[in-house]
């Protein structure tokens, strides 16, 4: 996913659970839009470097988007959830993941009382997937979820149902920063997800994690990384 004309900022704290107090670089203070659920407590701290989208609809409330973040260690991660779907929709389309070869690639697909992320199909192979960004990682170790995730647990009650039924199903974590070179459950944050993903596992739900490579100019997934449980 490429990226437009980014603004530089320092992020000064979160508002509340959707918006940043941030200081152009070019000068003033501002907010902006977080798009994403999680607590971002791996990407976010007060002072770091941060890139910024300015919103199309020059009313609305937050008048940009937070973007990217500056990492510790150096390097970036996109804070955007809702970009783990795209990028794994981009990739798909590029032919890039190995583990999915299915030509045809539908989004928001009803199963249930949830809509899950994709049906992908090849004819009458057919696999389920239900995407998740990661954007917390410990020392190479990418982690989900960083907040408690009933929404997650129950899709992944859903993939196992379908698992069960004789479809594919797959659990895809992207971890939308390039120091994450495995990947675990965030057991830690939510013992009940992590025990629900080991559990679905068993059952046949495949579970899979790629790392991004990002930049100011774009974010795209890099390469497929190990699943390790603890």
């Amino acid at each position: 996913m490429k990226f437009g004309e980014l603004v530089p900022a320092t992020f000064i704290k979160k508002g509340n659970r959707f918006t940043a107090g941030v200081y152009l670089e070019s000068g003033g203070a501002t907010t902006a839009y977080i798009p994403t659920t999680g607590r971002l407590t791996g990407a976010l701290r007060p002072g770091c470097r941060v890139w910024l989208e300015a919103a199309e609809n020059p009313d609305r409330k937050t008048p940009y988007t937070l973007v990217l973040s500056e990492l510790v260690g150096g390097g970036l991660c996109s804070v955007n959830a809702y970009m783990a779907n795209w990028l794994f929709k981009e990739a798909m389309a590029l032919g890039a993941l190995e583990a999915f070869p299915y030509p045809m690639v539908e989004a928001e697909v009803p199963y249930g009382r949830s809509r899950l992320d994709f049906r992908l199909s090849d004819g009458e192979a057919v696999c389920w997937v239900e995407v998740k960004s990661v954007t917390y990682a410990e020392d190479g170790v990418g982690m989900f979820p960083d907040a408690p995730t009933g929404r997650g647990r129950k899709h992944l009650g859903e993939l196992a149902k379908l698992a069960a039924e004789g479809h594919r199903a797959s659990a895809v974590f992207i971890a939308q920063r390039e120091d994450a070179r495995r990947f675990v459950p965030f057991e830690r944050i939510d013992p009940d997800f992590a025990a629900e993903l080991r559990r679905v596992s068993g059952l046949g739900v495949e579970v899979h994690a790629f790392r991004c490579a990002v930049s100011t100019e774009e974010v795209v997934i890099a390469e497929e990384i190990v699943v390790e449980w603890s």
